[in-house]
Order: structure tokens, then sequence, then C-alpha cells
């Protein structure tokens, strides 16, 4: 039997410039409150769809951002037909976190089954900032941890061989920008340009 290939991460330094990071963060601090979508935290999640009515230029700077790393993530993970499927901007604050799982699907009774993203074939999360504490990116069956860097993205397959979680962030605000990419043209976020 073959030996089955070693999981593979992308991690991309600087994929984001410092001006871009401090730009969404603004956004996220500023439009935040606009939003009717929360994290597993309770906490507002930045779509693309509420910014582009609050303010369509950013929205058109952030799919740009976006754009960005669905080419980092087609060209290593040797996917060129990849498609953004959604994308958001969050902030986990003190106290919040996330228990592992896997983005497309979960367990039930022993074994795994599509979940209600099954569309999403990539993960890929950029970092914003790192003032703050715990919070790391960990992924426990492969036995990795990723401190989180402004700039930074990291990339990784959907589904359960990339179980991940977020140990709870100890003091400070986590930003991030999260984007879901999949395989299948039908399932592309639509975006329009006012």
């Amino acid at each position: 039997m073959a030996k089955k290939p070693v999981s593979r991460i992308l991690v991309s330094e600087n994929s984001l410039s410092l001006q871009e990071c401090a730009f969404l963060i603004g956004l996220y601090d500023r439009y935040s409150d606009l939003t009717c979508r929360q994290d597993y935290n309770d906490r507002p999640l930045l779509d693309y769809y509420t910014l582009r009515e609050a303010a369509n230029e950013a929205a058109s700077r952030v799919y740009t951002v976006a754009m960005r790393c669905r080419e980092k993530m087609a060209s290593y993970f040797d996917t060129p037909g990849l498609f953004i499927e959604s994308f958001f901007i969050a902030c986990m604050f003190s106290g919040g976190s996330h228990i592992a799982h896997a983005d497309n699907e979960r367990r039930e009774d022993g074994r795994w089954v599509p979940n209600h993203t099954p569309q999403r074939d990539y993960t890929g999360v950029a970092y914003l900032n790192d003032d703050f504490t715990g919070g790391e990116l960990v992924f426990p069956d492969l036995d990795i941890a990723i401190a989180p860097r402004p700039g930074l993205l990291v990339g990784f397959p959907s589904n359960h061989e990339f179980v991940h979680a977020v140990p709870k962030v100890l003091s400070g605000k986590r930003y991030t920008m999260p984007v879901w990419f999949a395989v299948n043209p039908t399932k592309a976020m639509q975006v329009r340009y006012l």
C-alpha cells in the first residue's frame, strides 16, 4: 500500500502589508456594528455584503486582498480553479476561542460527514495583528501550532485531515480575515461593484 502524502499547510509571510492590516482592522472597528452575522463567541463578523452597503469602495479593496489570497492558495495547492466562497473580517476578544473543528465536515456517530458548509474546499486565514496573547492556530492532529503575525496567510484544505482550533485569547483583540474557497464555480460568492 502506498504511503499517504504528508499534509501540507501554506504559511506565507507578508501576504498583506502592515498598511492593509491596519486598514482592515479599521474597517472592522468602524462597521462591525452594522452586521447581523456573529461567530461562535457572539462577536460580529464583518462580511463583504454588509461592507459593500456601508462603504462600497472599501469593500472593493477588501475583495482585492481576498483575491490576492486566492492567487497564493491556488498556486501553493496547484489548484488554479479556486473561487472565493466567502470571507469576512473577524475580531476575537479576550476569553474567545474556537473548538477543534473542520470547515466542511463534522463528526457524527464516529465518522466524518458533510456539515452546513460542504462547498468549502480550502480555508485561508489572513492575520491582521499580533498585539494579543494566546489565540494561536492549532492543528491538534498534526501537532502544529502557528503564532499569528500581521500579514501572515495560513492556508489548508477544509476537510477533517486539517482539524484546527484557536485556544483562548488571554489578552487583547485578535483580528483576522478568514477566506474560504470552492472548486465549484457555482459556489463562488456574488460580487458586484456600484
